[in-house]
């Protein structure tokens, strides 16, 4: 009962859940694994309660203690507006966050910089509403949702109206393990299976930064051909043999 109230919660009711993600190197684990059926059915969605009681740490906090965010957080307090969000314990929230090394390695793909970057203030909380769920979606349930063979792909609402996201389960080249991939209009990236719990939400670690489709309109340079460097477009064509075979 705890798996199918979860799915539904998850899947059916959140137009608004899931996301992204690329291959990832040491760095973006945890630093304390968390139990996640211990935790609420709900999650405590719009309740003035934390999910877990022994994480009191706010989104932002966990963020900031950790080193591989440090550009996230950058950004993050670039656009000041943004910051209540992440610090409300009644509205919980995921963020597919992009780790130093994604941020660095979508700055090359675009010949830009941190700096540069952070100078379009616009550009800047447009990119990071789109890493925003205005719901609790750990990997632990975009796995679920996704094994079934008929779940092939889920379709996931962001916190950019009409920039929706899709989410699959693939195994990238080279790799042995199905991982989660995310899909946005002008890229995509891979999630790491750690995430990150706080008190109003939960972090999952994406190796590439997502860009809506509102920002190749106001840039057209943030459009990406082949997905970008956090996207394989190829990927998935080992499932569909599986499922073929």
């Amino acid at each position: 009962m705890r798996m199918r109230m979860r799915m539904t919660t998850c899947v059916w009711g959140l137009a608004a859940c899931l996301v992204a993600a690329v291959v990832f190197g040491p760095g973006c684990a945890p630093s304390m694994a968390q139990d996640v059926s211990k935790a609420p059915e709900d999650y405590n969605i719009r309740k003035d309660e934390c999910i877990f009681e022994d994480r009191k740490e706010f989104l932002l906090d966990q963020a900031k203690g950790n080193d591989d965010f440090s550009t996230l957080v950058k950004a993050l307090e670039s656009v000041p507006d943004l910051i209540p969000i992440f610090e409300n314990k009644k509205d919980k929230l995921t963020i597919l966050a992009p780790t130093n090394e994604a941020f660095a390695t979508f700055f090359k793909d675009f010949n830009s910089s941190a700096e540069e970057f952070l100078k379009d203030k616009n550009l800047v909380k447009l990119v990071l509403s789109y890493h925003v769920i205005p719901s609790v979606v750990p990997y632990s349930d975009m796995e679920m949702a996704l094994k079934p063979l008929f779940m092939s792909q889920v379709g996931v609402t962001t916190s950019v109206p009409g920039d929706d996201l899709s989410l699959t389960r693939v195994k990238p080249a080279g790799k042995d393990e199905y991982v989660i991939r995310s899909a946005g209009y002008a890229s995509a990236a891979y999630l790491s299976p750690d995430s990150v719990w706080a008190c109003n939400g939960v972090i999952n670690p994406i190796n590439y930064v997502l860009v809506p489709r509102q920002a190749t309109i106001t840039k057209p340079s943030l459009r990406i051909a082949n997905g970008g460097s956090g996207g394989n477009p190829k990927d998935g064509d080992d499932e569909k043999k599986d499922k073929e075979g």
